[in-house]
């Protein structure tokens, strides 16, 4: 069951994503910035986009924290797939996009400051298949890449931007009764400035027009906007939707529906390649509730099963699907864990495997290995692993508390001191990661080439 404050993050995340970035437009824009022409796709821009990106890194870590963003492997490869076969699309890229599922069930979908792009489970269970999915990305994409929070800035000129971002911060932050908070941005100073709060139809339109040819350059089916945009209408029209988040921000009309289908041109090229949207979509199913009725597909029954104990009746179910398809990492990767459920260790190593071997260096399948020969006390061999991965993947944050797992297992401190630091460091913990390295430089019997390292990691965190 959602909790209020699950409700009022995504309420304010939904007006909030284009009012950040008009907030950050403020102070570094001319006062004949209000009357130009919004830039077309790609044009570069007097944007700061280092403190964009930050500001967006720093609302998606506050999510992240309160365990609103869906993080299993699976989900956040086809999520983050779908999203960079859009943005293929696009020269003169500026910024590194991050797409993410909310652990919400509204139907919503928000982008903010510096390409952080989020959608609601809740709009995920709506849409019919990939290219609605798709086109809701493409859309949000287009928003940020036009820059429509100069055109937010001309319509919010008489709200007082450091008044509304100390709200913001303060909400986020949760030092404002959320209550209070939503009455404030809804009433007083939103209320007083609507087109705060929405977009305006120029922009609507531009977003759509540029959503379609992102679409149609990554061979969707363009179609799927205006596919999405009938449901979107039939739900504001459902008793018990009627009260859209999407919708507050992103209005459908009759006009706007016919403009997208002038648009969409004759379906050619459309990529017909095999698509895991119904078993992304049921994953999502599984791990939003808690007691799921053992129905539906054969992978979401299976799912059931493993969630109710019953992993016996999920090996009968997964077996087959996975001698039908062994190539299917969703299949695969159940059907190894429930395995590991079952205590046959081995059958499951041999699973994953057989996948690298299909799949080398493959991250998510490499990660189960690891965490499997970890747990077997298998710590050497998942060493090499681990090493495999740091080198690969240098900065993702969980392969160094593997690494400081591993290393400790191993008694090797000063190893392990070192995975801990940079653990630490790309968490943003400056302080923390520079006194695990003073640890190491401090300890006697560390050798020569461990304390270099640290010393040369110690130093690049150093104010300059």
């Amino acid at each position: 069951m959602k909790s209020s404050r699950h409700n009022f993050f995504t309420r304010l995340f939904a007006i909030s994503g284009a009012l950040w970035l008009a907030l950050l437009l403020l102070p570094a824009m001319p006062a004949t910035a209000a009357t130009s022409e919004l830039p077309n796709l790609g044009e570069l821009a007097t944007v700061n986009l280092e403190r964009e990106k930050a500001l967006g890194e720093s609302v998606y870590n506050k999510l992240l924290a309160r365990d609103l963003i869906e993080t299993h492997p699976l989900v956040d490869r086809y999520i983050n797939d779908l999203g960079y076969r859009l943005l293929a699309g696009i020269d003169k890229r500026l910024r590194d996009y991050r797409f993410f599922i909310v652990r919400d069930d509204s139907v919503n979908a928000f982008a903010l400051p510096g390409g952080y792009i989020g959608v609601n489970r809740g709009l995920v269970r709506e849409a019919h298949n990939q290219h609605q999915l798709a086109s809701v990305l493409a859309h949000e994409i287009a928003h940020v890449e036009l820059m429509h929070g100069l055109d937010l800035m001309k319509k919010g000129s008489n709200v007082g931007s450091a008044a509304m971002l100390t709200v913001l911060a303060g909400l986020l932050l949760g030092g404002v009764d959320s209550n209070l908070g939503a009455a404030v941005v809804y009433g007083g100073v939103a209320g007083s400035q609507q087109a705060m709060v929405n977009f305006t139809r120029e922009n609507e339109y531009e977003a759509d027009r540029i959503g379609i040819e992102l679409l149609q350059n990554a061979k969707f089916d363009a179609n799927g906007m205006v596919e999405f945009f009938k449901i979107m209408g039939q739900l504001s029209g459902s008793s018990e939707l009627g009260n859209i988040e999407y919708l507050r921000t992103h209005p459908v009309s009759s006009n706007r529906v016919a403009e997208a289908m002038s648009r969409v041109r004759t379906t050619k090229g459309v990529d017909d390649q095999v698509d895991d949207f119904p078993l992304f979509k049921d994953f999502l199913q599984y791990s939003s509730n808690d007691h799921l009725p053992i129905q539906g597909s054969p992978y979401l029954r299976a799912l059931a099963y493993i969630q109710s104990g019953k992993y016996a009746q999920a090996e009968a179910l997964l077996l087959e699907l996975y001698q039908q398809d062994s190539e299917n990492l969703w299949y695969s990767i159940a059907f190894a864990e429930n395995l590991e459920r079952l205590g046959r260790v081995p059958e499951a190593e041999q699973v994953y495997r057989r996948l690298l071997d299909i799949f080398p260096g493959d991250y998510i399948l490499s990660m189960r290995l690891l965490q499997l020969l970890k747990q077997a006390g298998q710590n050497q061999t998942a060493l090499v692993i681990a090493r495999g991965l740091e080198t690969q993947f240098p900065q993702r944050q969980q392969i160094y508390f593997e690494l400081s797992e591993i290393y400790r297992s191993l008694q090797r401190p000063a190893l392990r001191l070192m995975a801990e630091a940079e653990y630490h460091r790309l968490n943003g913990n400056t302080k923390q990661a520079i006194r695990l390295y003073d640890e190491i430089l401090n300890s006697s019997g560390v050798d020569l080439a461990t304390e270099s390292r640290a010393r040369e990691k110690r130093l690049l965190l150093l104010p300059k």
